[in-house]
């Protein structure tokens, strides 16, 4: 793992990475052309169970995928598609943290990025180091989450590997820990509010909500499509279950063949049930 994480890492130690389950397979592939079509070669998939990284090997980016030991988690990663709020969803959104957090000790600038984003614009990494590296204060560059400047958005944001950092992941895997109720992002956001990192000052910085649109903001109000705004990504977050992938769809945003994915899932299945003879002897 760590021989992948030094293989992906690019210029000033940034890394982008993913974390994500077997049951978001397609939308990993879709993130992955995304990051291709904006000439992104490195990255890091880090795979929350053993399902996707079987099946990201069969499809050759073994280079790219890396599973998460098990001393990193918390509570075991279901293989399954969650829907959103769920228990189960949760603990998936809660690993993620624990994943950055290990991360940052290992002197990385981590570009996180969630699966149900696209990359729409080159220079994404280079712009958004630009805005950590502005000022030695600002430790954390956030997206959004809705349009008032009060929350961040936990799915897009590059975090340098400072104390404040590390003691912010840290208070928010406490308070997740602590509230099963919670979120992976309504914990960040009241650890943000715990340690007093306001969202108004140097040390924490919002990408414009126009330019790096939520799925709110983009899906449900349309404000970057009527304003003639070419955003920089697009998140498909707001979105539940298929209107996720049917929404990027209709937004020309899915570039997956879906027979081709069903092709890869139906040889692995196959390839992983017991023959004749090994059902005989068992």
């Amino acid at each position: 793992m760590l021989q992948k994480i030094n293989d992906n890492l690019q210029d000033n130690r940034v890394l982008i990475v993913a974390a994500a389950n077997y049951g978001m397979r397609d939308h990993v592939y879709n993130w992955i052309e995304s990051l291709k079509r904006t000439n992104e070669e490195k990255f890091l998939i880090l795979c929350l169970d053993d399902k996707l990284f079987t099946h990201l090997v069969e499809t050759g980016y073994e280079q790219h995928a890396a599973t998460i030991p098990d001393t990193w988690l918390h509570q075991k990663i279901e293989a399954g598609f969650e829907e959103y709020y769920t228990q189960k969803y949760r603990i998936i959104t809660h690993a993620k943290t624990l994943v950055v957090q290990q991360l940052l000790y290992l002197d990385i600038n981590v570009l996180f990025s969630d699966v149900d984003i696209i990359w729409l614009k080159p220079r994404i990494r280079e712009q958004l180091y630009m805005y950590l590296d502005m000022r030695a204060e600002t430790h954390v560059v956030f997206q959004q989450e809705g349009s008032d400047q009060k929350n961040i958005n936990s799915g897009f944001y590059i975090m340098r590997p400072s104390e404040k950092m590390k003691r912010l992941l840290a208070a928010t895997i406490y308070f997740g820990d602590q509230n099963s109720q919670l979120t992976q992002q309504g914990a960040l956001n009241m650890a943000l509010g715990y340690l007093d990192l306001r969202l108004t000052t140097s040390d924490v910085i919002l990408l414009d909500v126009l330019q790096w649109p939520n799925g709110w903001i983009y899906f449900s109000t349309h404000m970057t499509k009527n304003l003639g705004i070419d955003p920089y990504i697009v998140h498909a977050n707001y979105l539940v279950g298929e209107d996720k992938k049917n929404k990027l769809k209709e937004d020309n945003f899915w570039y997956v063949d879906d027979a081709w994915l069903q092709s890869v899932d139906d040889k692995i299945e196959s390839s992983s049930l017991p023959t004749n003879d090994t059902a005989s002897q068992k």
